[in-house]
């Protein structure tokens, strides 16, 4: 349940959501035996233990405690519904209730995060720094698959100057070619990224900026994706950003 609700959320994955069941199961147990400790008050407490120790420090805690307690509620009931249904209490019958259960939560978290906001972006390298207005688009889930970094997406003539001058010249004479082939023209420092619209999917290229800064804040860890065509997002917008990483931030 901790992590159907960090899911809804998109708070980002820990290990801290183990000893948080962990304590959920302890105060459970605990209940069952010592009547007191089922009491509103124990209840209040273990939940905030238990948030606190799962997502301490994510910037909107109260997004959380509400779709944890979503969860619970709408988890009970179908619980409920599907055992006496079955007749009997399974694993199986449990899971499959917390599968319908995320389904069911999901719809109005999926909406609740902040969609169309800008921030001013700041892109530094050795070779060069740009300025770029983004959009901040929690439709946007692209990420760096092998460190599950998130990844700014803006058309690649914006992000020339970032590059060093063989790689820029290299973009510009294999520009019409396949991702896949101008990595190979491109050499280090370069990935592909697969993506998946609704015009279809295929691959960007992209690397990672010396340093990143949002709104004059610095932040890691983000990857720069050059899409060939311009980012229609309007608002005056040149890039895109994954609105829900900034939430966290």
């Amino acid at each position: 349940l901790l992590w159907a609700a960090g899911k809804l959320c998109g708070a980002r994955r820990s290990l801290r959501l183990l000893p948080a069941a962990l304590l959920g199961a302890g105060y459970a147990l605990l209940a069952a035996l010592w009547v007191p400790a089922g009491l509103l008050p124990g209840r209040i407490a273990a939940l905030a233990v238990m948030l606190l120790t799962a997502y301490g420090g994510e910037k909107r805690l109260w997004r959380l405690a509400l779709a944890f307690l979503c969860m619970c509620a709408v988890y009970a009931g179908v619980a409920t519904a599907v055992s006496l249904t079955a007749g009997e209490t399974t694993l199986r019958a449990l899971i499959f209730a917390l599968g319908m259960s995320l389904g069911i939560c999901a719809l109005p978290f999926r909406f609740a995060g902040k969609r169309g906001g800008t921030v001013r972006l700041k892109l530094v390298t050795g070779t060069g720094a740009v300025e770029l207005q983004a959009l901040l688009d929690t439709g946007n889930q692209l990420r760096e698959p092998i460190s599950g970094a998130p990844v700014i997406i803006a058309q690649e003539e914006l992000l020339l100057p970032l590059l060093e001058e063989q790689q820029r010249e290299t973009l510009l004479r294999s520009r019409g070619m396949t991702a896949d082939l101008r990595l190979l023209q491109l050499g280090g420092g370069f990935r592909l990224l697969p993506y998946r619209t609704l015009d279809g999917e295929g691959f960007l290229l992209a690397f990672r900026p010396g340093e990143v800064y949002v709104d004059g804040q610095k932040r890691d860890g983000y990857w720069a994706a050059l899409s060939p065509r311009p980012i229609a997002a309007g608002a005056g917008c040149t890039a895109l950003m994954n609105g829900e990483e900034e939430e966290r931030c």
